[in-house]
């Protein structure tokens, strides 16, 4: 009990300072009360959406269970395209099947493998409105000589709803819902093992359903953990603003959470960037495609404490130059560790944001750029 009056009272004093500085606390608690706001209007948009979904799947698995009792005559092209649409999940290559129908009798011919063979004919058979299945196929133990059965094929794995990676809306709202149940119980309920597994489980699943991200992803397990993309465009000739990142020396002087960049002379460089709570990571990065006023791509060393890859693509405009990046990262703690990051806009992806909007000032201007959010954080 006395611990844990003294955590809630650390984490409610360490709030309080961060909100309540002299200093920065005005904008910070702004900031909050927006992403407050935005959540909200987030949230009402998915609740909504939500709710149409489990509308839509009450109605669909209701009309599946009244067809299971009833006789449905279903149009001959109709028949051929439900068949087909199952056949992605049934064999590596649909393309290689033909599909005929006529009075709810399905004609099936071309080329399957053989061990692929007996999960087409179940599929078929399952689909709504087919009577009976003329077999005509070919079967052959391996693709070997069959250009229809050329390349790198695989049948698309039909998963139930919570075992999907993407879960939709109804899922998410459903598998929270649950969550909550068990993470409440784990704190009113009784304690012990079963309370601490179920609080877990329970908190598992709300963060799963809030994210909609697998759990390997969340924790770091499963690389890379976080993707993002983002453009901007420069009013200034491409030429120079590939030159100005093409010399990774120079990325400090715009790019204010780098501190510091040094480039050897085998290719790769050494890097030195803020982190949280003020401290400062570093890892080895190595250039692996250089296109002169086209892009630069990069990938950090093995053992690099943040592991990440990216893409800088330069394309001229009218008004001077596009600047499209596209990151993968792996941050310490995984989604969630990016996730709390955020909150004190220590991410990756905020930090991004930032230094492009200053590389724009600096380029158009000749002059470095100083904003409240560099000096909020330091």
């Amino acid at each position: 009990m006395a611990a844990r009056l003294f955590l809630s009272a650390a984490a409610v004093g360490a709030v309080s300072m961060y909100l309540l500085d002299p200093d920065h606390g005005r904008r910070r608690r702004a900031v909050m009360r927006d992403r407050v706001a935005s959540g909200m209007s987030r949230l009402d948009d998915a609740t909504s959406v939500a709710s149409r979904d489990l509308r839509n799947r009450a109605r669909g698995l209701a009309h599946e269970v009244r067809s299971r009792f009833t006789r449905e005559e279903v149009p001959d092209e109709i028949l051929c395209e439900r068949v087909r649409s199952r056949l992605g999940w049934a064999v590596s290559h649909p393309g290689a099947i033909e599909v005929a129908a006529q009075s709810g009798r399905v004609t099936l011919s071309g080329a399957v493998l053989e061990r692929e063979y007996v999960r087409l004919l179940r599929a078929v058979w399952a689909v709504r409105g087919v009577a009976d299945v003329e077999d005509r196929l070919a079967v052959y133990e391996s693709p070997a000589g069959i250009s229809a059965l050329q390349g790198s094929g695989r049948a698309r794995e039909r998963r139930f709803g919570p075992w999907q990676e993407n879960w939709s809306p109804g899922v998410r709202v459903v598998m929270g819902a649950a969550g909550g149940a068990l993470l409440l119980n784990a704190l009113t309920g009784k304690r012990g093992v079963f309370g601490l597994l179920g609080g877990l489980a329970g908190a598992a699943l709300i963060t799963r359903s809030s994210t909609n991200m697998p759990i390997d992803r969340l924790v770091g397990v499963r690389r890379p953990a976080m993707e993002l993309q983002k453009c901007i465009e420069v009013a200034v000739p491409v030429e120079q603003v590939f030159e100005i990142f093409s010399q990774l020396e120079r990325l400090p002087e715009f790019m204010t959470h780098v501190r510091e960049v040094r480039v050897r002379g085998d290719g790769t460089s050494q890097w030195v960037v803020d982190g949280p709570a003020g401290r400062t990571i570093s890892w080895e990065a190595v250039t692996t495609r250089l296109e002169p006023n086209r892009l630069i791509a990069w990938r950090t060393l093995p053992g690099s404490a943040v592991e990440h890859a990216g893409l800088l693509r330069f394309e001229p405009t009218d008004n001077g130059t596009r600047v499209l990046v596209t990151m993968s990262y792996t941050p310490m703690g995984g989604a969630i560790g990016h996730a709390l990051a955020r909150l004190f806009r220590a991410d990756p992806k905020t930090e991004l944001n930032d230094d492009l909007l200053r590389m724009k000032v600096f380029l158009e201007t000749g002059r470095r750029a100083h904003d409240a959010a560099a000096s909020a954080r330091h």
